[in-house]
């Protein structure tokens, strides 16, 4: 399985000749993280939440423009968008994705939480989108480590706790590139005492698990 990130919680997934883009967001696309024209195929695209920095419209608008057949799995909240901007997706699973209901971690100021998805792909990696709130992982764990509902330490904790053989950081923009490095060295060093592979992905970085 090849993993490559492109910013954020953004991941491109290439395994048994399919190719799978997971929360193609704002920050994503504003910062030219994946250059669509590259991709020789995209057979799946997974949207954990409705939030922009994991379900950005002209982004994805752009990825059906030149994968017309491409198929979009999501939950029922992120259906209603779409269908409203004329894009048409799947709810089901398939052989090579599982699809779950993972809630939301709370947000600040009174916000609303928004339905959260989590994808098992190829039951060898767990994408819970914007959630703490799952009880099991497979091999490789994309784990949120910043934002507003939960911290570095919250989610070295949950790794501890899922115990997967790999950690691969998300939702992370947040962080400046030196602060973000220095955590992850840290969170390398820390994991690994618990046998716990942290591969701190830079943008366009590829690992193959």
């Amino acid at each position: 399985m090849r993993i490559s990130k492109h910013v954020h919680s953004c991941l491109l997934i290439e395994e048994e000749n399919k190719t799978i883009l997971i929360d193609p967001g704002i920050y994503t696309h504003e910062e030219k993280a994946l250059d669509v024209n590259s991709l020789k195929k995209l057979d799946y695209l997974l949207i954990t939440h409705e939030h922009q920095d994991h379900m950005h419209i002209p982004f994805i608008k752009e990825l059906v423009k030149k994968f017309p057949r491409i198929e979009i799995i999501s939950n029922a909240s992120v259906k209603k968008i779409l269908k409203e901007e004329g894009i048409t997706i799947s709810a089901s699973n398939n052989r090579f994705i599982k699809i779950y209901n993972a809630s939301h971690e709370k947000l600040p100021f009174g916000l609303p939480t928004p339905e959260n998805s989590l994808f098992t792909v190829f039951d060898r990696l767990v994408h819970p989108g914007d959630s703490l709130s799952f009880a099991k992982t497979s091999k490789i764990l994309a784990l949120p480590i910043q934002a507003p509902w939960t911290s570095l330490t919250a989610a070295i904790e949950k790794a501890k706790a899922l115990k997967p053989k790999v950690v691969i950081p998300i939702h992370d923009w947040h962080w400046k590139d030196t602060v973000r490095k220095n955590f992850y060295e840290r969170a390398k060093v820390y994991l690994g005492k618990f046998n716990i592979d942290f591969k701190g992905l830079e943008t366009k970085d590829s690992i193959y698990l």
